[in-house]
């Protein structure tokens, strides 16, 4: 029998995000995914964000770029390589996911990051 999570762990459905959007329209295959679970007490649980295009990079289902806490780790997804990054807030992970996605959409190409053995 599973545990039961502690009271404070407990998925708050009210503080919790699930967002989906079609940034370039839902015809050009492009769609942006955002799930951020936050706790009874504010703490961030699990999240996940991911650029998918269809029409391009299906080496991962279309996953173009995405980062998430899955398996407890910290990861960015690119092309279909899995990479561990550094995090500092979800905030911050947010906005280097949205300038990435932007940098895509003006260009059709992911940029890759050069791989810094100390990051996390």
């Amino acid at each position: 029998m599973a545990k039961r999570p502690r009271q404070e762990d407990e998925l708050d459905p009210e503080k919790s995000v699930r967002d989906e959007f079609y940034p370039k329209g839902r015809e050009r295959g492009v769609t942006v995914r955002i799930q951020a679970d936050y706790s009874r007490k504010g703490r961030l649980l699990k999240y996940s964000m991911a650029l998918i295009d269809t029409h391009n990079a299906a080496a991962d289902n279309g996953r173009v770029l995405g980062y998430d806490n899955s398996h407890g780790l910290h990861h960015r997804h690119f092309l279909g390589k899995v990479e561990p990054v550094e995090f500092e807030s979800y905030e911050s992970t947010e906005k280097r996911f949205e300038a990435e996605v932007s940098q895509y959409l003006e260009t059709r190409e992911p940029e890759a990051r050069a791989q810094d053995p100390n990051r996390r």
